[in-house]
């Protein structure tokens, strides 16, 4: 039987007839101008191996298709290019913090099928994990909280740490190899009590707030209010414009209260000297500013879909779609905007096997209904959050096989899929993960019966939604 063993499935394979011994080492590379910059063309015969790239990064991309090959293998040719341009994962190392060498994992793991993004979620409520320089105590402060009371996982003592200039750099470069680019997350105006615990005047009441200690949306978010405000975000942004080169900043703007916000004089004030109807619309000012000082720096922004809600962004910020039921998303896109679909119910992949099984994921198209053209989605990215979820192997056991199969998606076009090839396929590459030090979740906890699902969901949320503190 004529079949590759690969993930991703390559989009257009010609079988030539025989077998060959695939020794990667052996293949002839060569850059073709011709070619896309992610396009590449590999053929397998019995006297050699040929590969041509668009690119470096094709090459690489070539390479990573012909590790999979390694061994006895059909000859074959592979013309094969992506179905998207953004394909990523994000992880959260706030809620809890990961090692270098764990994250190093990750990415091996998504440079293997081809990713090409890490979204790297550095702050938030339960911790500020960024070291900026100019704004110190942010980290020094901001990252240490009393406790963890996660639901159901409590962890008693302080919890804290940071990633130094210097741990944040070794990352990119990590990365660059690989050809992924980080893309690093600082989540302005809400998710931003650690950096209010630091700097109590960047809020409304500009009363100590503590690191929050639990999952959840808190009132307590930056003052619009405050020229300060922008002041400190400057400083921090202008810090991690140095450290990570990405064309793309992540600047949030997803559960933002605006409790605080109605409630704050200087905030109505600047709403009036705006010409601003509501605090919506503020927020839309508050993140036009940060795009701007981006767009200044020669950086553009991604935000969180919530932020289309102010109906005044900019139209050149880049949307995350996570959970978006008014469709704002869809009509950003038809208007010229661009998004990556990350679908709550699909992606996210910190939510049990119950709630969202691999075939649910697999399954997945990410030009959801409504978009009139394709190429205003970039790509997909899936996330895991870490609130529930502090060690490494936890983590590995729900990002796979999930991330791979968005992996797939992202470089497969749909046509080219099959949900049952994808999970006999991920069984054999499970042996790559295994060798770089990934556990992935066993194939029958993939896709659980009806009954498991509500089960092991229901199970999950009891826990979950537990408060304690």
């Amino acid at each position: 039987m004529k079949r590759l063993d690969i993930i991703p499935m390559p989009n257009k394979v010609t079988f030539l007839g025989g077998q060959a011994t695939v020794k990667p080492d052996e293949a002839i590379t060569e850059i073709s101008p011709v070619l896309g910059e992610e396009e590449y063309i590999l053929t397998v015969e019995k006297d050699g191996i040929k590969l041509i790239g668009g690119s470096e990064r094709a090459l690489f991309y070539g390479r990573q298709t012909l590790s999979q090959l390694s061994g006895e293998c059909p000859c074959v040719k592979i013309e094969d290019k992506p179905a998207f341009p953004y394909r990523g994962f994000m992880l959260d190392t706030v809620r809890h913090i990961f090692s270098l060498d764990e994250i190093k994992k990750l990415i091996d793991a998504a440079a293997s099928v081809k990713m090409n993004v890490m979204h790297w979620h550095l702050t938030d409520d339960q911790g500020f994990r960024f070291f900026s320089a100019r704004r110190p105590e942010a980290a020094e402060k901001g990252s240490v909280r009393k406790s963890s009371n996660f639901g159901k996982l409590e962890e008693h003592g302080e919890y804290g740490g940071y990633f130094t200039p210097e741990q944040m750099k070794e990352i990119v470069k990590y990365c660059a190899d690989r050809f992924i680019t980080v893309i690093p997350e600082f989540d302005i105006p809400g998710h931003t009590s650690a950096l209010i615990h630091a700097y109590p005047e960047l809020s409304c009441t500009g009363k100590p707030l503590e690191v929050k200690t639990c999952q959840g949306i808190f009132d307590d978010i930056l003052c619009a209010g405050k020229d300060e405000t922008f002041s400190a975000i400057f400083d921090i942004l202008s810090d991690m414009l140095e450290i990570f080169p990405s064309e793309y900043i992540h600047i949030g703007g997803d559960e933002a209260p605006k409790k605080r916000w109605k409630e704050c004089e200087l905030c109505q004030k600047r709403m009036k000297t705006e010409g601003l109807k509501n605090e919506e619309e503020l927020q839309g000012w508050f993140t036009n500013k940060i795009v701007d000082f981006l767009k200044a720096n020669g950086r553009k922004a991604i935000v969180w879909n919530e932020t289309l809600k102010s109906g005044i962004a900019d139209s050149s910020v880049t949307v995350q779609m996570w959970m978006d039921k008014k469709k704002l998303s869809v009509d950003f896109a038809n208007k010229g905007g661009k998004m990556i679909n990350s679908e709550f119910f699909r992606y996210y992949c910190d939510y049990p096997y119950g709630m969202t099984p691999l075939l649910k994921t697999y399954k997945y198209n990410p030009v959801i209904k409504g978009i009139k053209d394709k190429s205003s989605v970039l790509g997909v990215e899936s996330p895991i959050w870490t609130e529930y979820i502090n060690n490494f192997d936890y983590l590995c056991y729900m990002c796979f096989p999930r991330f791979t199969a968005v992996a797939e998606t992202g470089w497969t076009e749909d046509k080219n899929k099959n949900a049952a090839d994808f999970q006999r396929r991920f069984r054999i590459y499970s042996e790559l993960l295994e060798e770089i030090g990934i556990k992935p979740a066993p194939p029958e906890d993939w896709n659980p019966t009806v009954f498991d699902r509500l089960k092991k969901t229901g199970s999950f949320f009891s826990g979950a939604l537990r408060r304690n503190g």
